[in-house]
């Protein structure tokens, strides 16, 4: 006679489990994209995460009422992202006859571009800005945090646990590239991590809901300070304040950017023409810089390949057949040449889809925080400041591009694709703003029962 209320008991539990399974695949997907102990091989925290996002893009395939949207974006992010990694490996195979599984498998990070449609489908199933808002947070906020451990816990072989048991060294050690070894290039994943976080919760101490949240707030805010003070990245520092400045100056109202955008090319035209004096004027700034001699001959090394492979570039590389160092010297790395990088690896086909990117990213996410802020520039809620980190980060990464190409890193790929999904929310009229009122939600439940989907 009990079994009406154990039927009741066991509805909430089902509606429950749905929605915390979801949040668990999604923040190991995030924590995998942002470099979360990615300096511990063995954890393999990177091919957790991706697959979390398999089996999550799989979940809402199957359950997600299916609007032209999510059709276009599901087969651009899964079979566009696929014919692109099997089409430049099997570039880098007519070039070095390499095996081309390796360079496949090499590509397998792509996988965290289907966040974009996970994100929109999200939007039909109810969820909300605050939603994603929370779980991205708290990614980076685990993931800056967690880059403690490896001051603490020096790693110490690739495939061994050995790290959490050695002896700590001293912690925030300033010497990184000799302290650090093989993992440093690791270590400066969770630069995009340090910047968000620095810029989040750096604004969020201007307006604090308590004191515990400005307590923990400013913590953080030290720490990714401090993590961008260890990691020196002066590139992406000067980029962010040109960001901000840009932001503060122009791009928080509509009329004065598309002045800004009519003026770019004269701007861009000045540089170029300065540029021979410029060129002089870096090596005596910069000529005893091993990074700066480094990139010169790398940028050398780029540009004779793209004159003798212009259309498709060289290919997609593998350290598990032959890599770009065994070809071209042990410093050679195209992301680290910009733009010039790209054009090496993919040729100006894929320069040009780089470019379309970055291009479109920006322009529409800049258009979604406007619609949050009502074009006045105030940043009051915590969701007009999520949208305006996220997009002064985008921002900075289009800056460095010519110099770093942080779009084709892991990161770089995740944030973007994460932004255009908030894009293709908005868009479809699933993500609220100042102007329209958001759909209701369906009970939390991944698997609502319709109330809150829209059909095109």
């Amino acid at each position: 006679m009990h079994s009406p209320a154990w039927g009741r008991v066991l509805v909430v539990l089902l509606r429950l489990r749905k929605p915390v399974f979801i949040h668990a695949l999604l923040l190991v997907s995030f924590l995998g994209a942002l470099g979360f102990l990615d300096y511990y091989p063995a954890l393999h925290v990177t091919e957790l995460a991706l697959l979390c996002m398999g089996v999550l893009f799989a979940w809402l395939v199957l359950s997600t009422r299916m609007d032209r949207t999510s059709i276009l974006l599901s087969l651009l992010f899964l079979f566009g992202t696929t014919l692109f990694a099997v089409f430049y490996a099997l570039v880098f195979v007519a070039r070095t006859d390499a095996p081309l599984l390796p360079s496949i498998l090499a590509q397998r990070y792509y996988a965290f571009l289907l966040v974009a449609p996970v994100t929109y489908m999200l939007y039909k199933h109810g969820w909300k800005l605050t939603d994603l808002q929370r779980i991205f947070v708290l990614a980076v906020a685990l993931a800056t945090i967690s880059r403690v451990l490896v001051d603490l816990f020096p790693p110490a072989s690739a495939g061994a646990l050995s790290p959490f048991v050695e002896t700590p060294r001293e912690f925030f050690v300033f010497t990184q590239d000799t302290a650090y070894g093989e993992i440093s290039f690791l270590l400066r994943r969770l630069d995009a991590s340090a910047l968000f976080s620095v810029l989040y919760f750096g604004r969020a101490l201007l307006r604090p809901k308590s004191l515990p949240s400005f307590v923990f707030c400013s913590l953080m805010t030290v720490l990714s300070a401090t993590l961008l003070f260890v990691n020196a990245p002066r590139t992406l520092v000067a980029a962010v304040l040109l960001s901000l400045i840009l932001y503060g100056a122009v791009l928080w109202q509509p009329g004065r950017t598309k002045m800004f955008v009519v003026l770019l090319p004269l701007l861009v035209t000045l540089v170029g023409l300065y540029s021979a004096q410029l060129g002089g004027f870096l090596p005596e700034l910069f000529g005893g810089d091993l990074s700066y001699t480094t990139r010169v001959q790398s940028t050398k090394i780029a540009w004779q390949v793209v004159s003798q492979y212009p259309l498709v570039g060289f290919g997609q590389e593998s350290a598990q057949s032959v890599t770009y160092q065994d070809l071209f010297g042990s410093k050679f790395y195209p992301s680290d040449v910009g733009l010039l990088g790209v054009a090496f690896q993919w040729g100006t086909v894929g320069l040009s889809l780089y470019l379309l990117l970055v291009a479109a990213l920006v322009a529409s996410l800049l258009r979604l925080l406007w619609a949050h802020t009502g074009k006045t520039g105030r940043i009051v809620s915590r969701e007009q400041l999520f949208l305006w980190t996220l997009f002064i980060l985008c921002l900075t990464f289009a800056i460095t591009s010519p110099i770093q190409a942080r779009y084709v890193k892991t990161e770089g790929l995740f944030i973007a694709a994460f932004s255009l999904g908030l894009c293709a929310a908005h868009w479809r009229g699933f993500l609220g703003s100042v102007h329209r009122r958001a759909p209701g939600r369906v009970s939390g439940s991944i698997a609502g029962d319709g109330g809150a989907r829209q059909s095109a």
